[in-house]
């Protein structure tokens, strides 16, 4: 996949008309992507009614046949979806989204079906949304990043089943931090690959030698008290007066000075300036101008991407010394490091630096060249690779063959009496098979493949085409093998036994591989093989849910791969109650073109009535299996 342009959606939880760290990283990869070829799309809610209207007028055209597609071929890239506006309420002093509107999740689902995307790329996980809904139906591979320490979600952890299921569905996890990953996971293990926050050195950069006058000191956080201004303010309390001329920019949150200008030491007054929310580039211009950037978090942090931009601007770090923080700063050597909530600690640091210039200038100067390792277009090169490596998880889309005039039906999931589960002797399945119109059986009993190798030798007398198959039961969950020669033993691995079928140069068919009420594999063990797996049954005639064959189906379109049906028949009526109609094939070379423009055929029957027959027939007092046979043609 290594040099091929890739399709992406990046999907952001939070408001795009409200200004957040995660933004302007998603804002920036999107950059960064287009700038190297890659086609990007951001979607993302937004409070900007004209923006929403216009992604609803979009999906309106598409949806009635005036457009193919959500975006016109032209568009540039990067591209912007503002699917609708996100609810919110207040949880824990702070404000986290917690519900998507129908109408936000029915515009991504519709950008999602409609325009082909390699993957998508989820941002902040933890954070309930539009993330939970519509993600679950994105029909290709899934990236998420956890940006925030995930404590900060702790309210909403009542909803870790939901969680664990959307994290199961990843194909891979980036953590921002190394405390970012160590916190996700305690709640999700999983593999995680940190990659940091990228700072933009356009955006952020010293703006050469600074003027004379006295220090500078910037604190860019909000207005919630872990983010520990009123210890910086106490900590300015207990400095007095000792560094006259001193001043001290606050930004970040138009509510600071309203809850913390009375805080302000008297001997501080008229030096401490509340600027409240500023742009973007009016943060770069106040840190360009700053001695030190205080940083006296005490609460939950992730790389701290304030701390980064501080140190690419030239400033002086002093922070609190917590998960997050202290992968960015090295104390003593990038910055300083100080307790966190210690008010006496944070004067003594601060008048350190604030009456040493030379120390300053030390710090400053490792700093800058510490910080190079962040780079936006390095970070962005490293997301690149996960996404390749992603990416190349996805078959290639199967060339279209000439549709042929007549077309196969077959049923690729039935049991003989070979299975310990069922009574039904090959002979009466080959004649049942006849009587439906099936051209092709395949006889997958469990951990036998006896009962195919005996129809193979029947088959001739029926007029039915045969594939022998074999469903194993390994330690890990069930595969189905076809194009079988002779028996795989279970109780093998998933992988062990995938290799035992391509030994035998057989087809790896994955049988209802959601349906929880069967032994299936965990997600991480499909994600593990996908690459081998050569088949997905995506309608099942027995599943009691009709959601796990959704899930098989969107299984097989986010990996592209090809998508076949079977009955899973254990009585006679219930063979060919699904069934695949598809392109004539000579074998296991071919078959998987031959599905490629394949189409399901649902005959239904009662569920209630087959299971019920089933269980009669295999619990009856005296059953003898391979009795009463019917007489073969002759």
């Amino acid at each position: 996949m290594t040099g091929m342009a890739l399709n992406v959606g990046i999907l952001t939880p939070f408001l795009w008309s409200t200004p957040s760290a995660v933004n302007e990283q998603v804002a920036a990869l999107a950059e960064r992507l287009t700038a190297t070829g890659h086609r990007a799309t951001v979607i993302a809610p937004s409070a900007d009614r004209q923006a929403v209207d216009e992604a609803h007028r979009r999906v309106r055209a598409m949806l009635t046949g005036e457009r193919a597609r959500v975006f016109l071929p032209d568009e540039p890239y990067p591209r912007f979806f503002f699917a609708g506006a996100t609810y919110a309420v207040r949880e824990s002093r702070s404000l986290k989204l917690i519900a998507a509107p129908p109408e936000l999740i029915a515009n991504i689902d519709a950008l999602l079906e409609a325009e082909d995307f390699d993957l998508v790329h989820l941002n902040e996980p933890f954070v309930p949304g539009l993330g939970w809904s519509a993600l679950r139906h994105a029909g290709c591979p899934l990236v998420a990043t956890f940006h925030a320490n995930p404590e900060k979600m702790r309210p909403f952890w009542s909803t870790r089943p939901r969680l664990r299921r959307l994290f199961d569905s990843l194909d891979a996890a980036i953590a921002s931090s190394v405390a970012t990953r160590d916190m996700a996971a305690l709640t999700f293990p999983g593999a995680y690959r940190v990659i940091p926050p990228g700072v933009d050195f356009r955006v952020f950069h010293p703006d050469g030698q600074r003027p004379p006058g006295p220090p500078r000191l910037v604190f860019a956080g909000g207005a919630r008290r872990r983010k520990g201004l009123g210890v910086l303010l106490r900590a300015l309390r207990l400095l007095g007066d000792d560094h006259p001329g001193a001043v001290l920019d606050v930004c970040g949150d138009d509510l600071q000075e309203r809850r913390y200008a009375r805080l302000v030491p008297s001997a501080w007054e008229g030096r401490v300036r509340f600027h409240g929310r500023v742009p973007r580039v009016a943060v770069a211009g106040l840190l360009r101008g700053a001695d030190v950037f205080c940083a006296p978090s005490f609460g939950p942090e992730s790389a701290g991407v304030g701390l980064l931009e501080a140190m690419a601007s030239g400033a002086v770090v002093l922070a609190s010394d917590i998960p997050g923080y202290d992968e960015v700063v090295l104390n003593e050597g990038t910055g300083l490091l100080v307790p966190p909530r210690d008010a006496p600690a944070l004067a003594a640091a601060l008048s350190r630096l604030l009456g040493d210039a030379e120390l300053r200038r030390r710090l400053a100067g490792h700093a800058l060249r510490a910080v190079r390792r962040y780079d936006l277009d390095r970070v962005a090169g490293e997301v690149l690779e996960v996404y390749e490596e992603v990416a190349s998880r996805r078959r290639h889309p199967l060339p279209r063959r000439r549709r042929q005039q007549r077309e196969l039906f077959a049923d690729f999931h039935i049991h003989s009496h070979h299975s310990k589960d069922c009574t039904m002797p090959v002979a009466d399945i080959l004649q049942r098979a006849r009587e439906v119109g099936l051209d092709v059986v395949a006889i997958t009993d469990h951990d036998s493949a006896e009962g195919g190798l005996e129809a193979r030798e029947l088959a001739d007398r029926y007029g039915v085409r045969v594939v022998v198959g074999e469903e194993v039961k390994t330690s890990e969950g069930e595969v189905i093998g076809l194009f079988l020669e002779r028996t795989i033993p279970g109780g093998m691995s998933f992988a062990d036994t995938i290799a035992a079928i391509k030994e035998q140069g057989g087809i790896v068919y994955l049988p209802h591989p959601f349906d929880r009420l069967h032994t299936v594999p965990s997600p991480a063990v499909l994600r593990a093989n996908v690459a081998d797996i050569d088949v997905v049954e995506v309608f099942n005639s027995r599943l009691a849910f009709p959601g796990f064959n959704e899930l098989a189906e969107r299984f097989a379109r986010r990996y592209r791969l090809p998508a076949a049906a079977g009955s899973d028949a254990h009585v006679l009526p219930g063979i060919g109650t699904t069934l695949c109609g598809m392109d004539d094939f000579t074998g296991p070379d071919d078959f998987a073109r031959a599905l490629a423009e394949s189409r399901i055929v649902r005959r239904p029957r009662s569920r209630l009535y087959l299971q019920s027959l089933k269980l009669l027939q295999t619990t009856m007092a005296g059953v003898s299996r391979g009795e009463g046979q019917v007489e073969p043609p002759a």
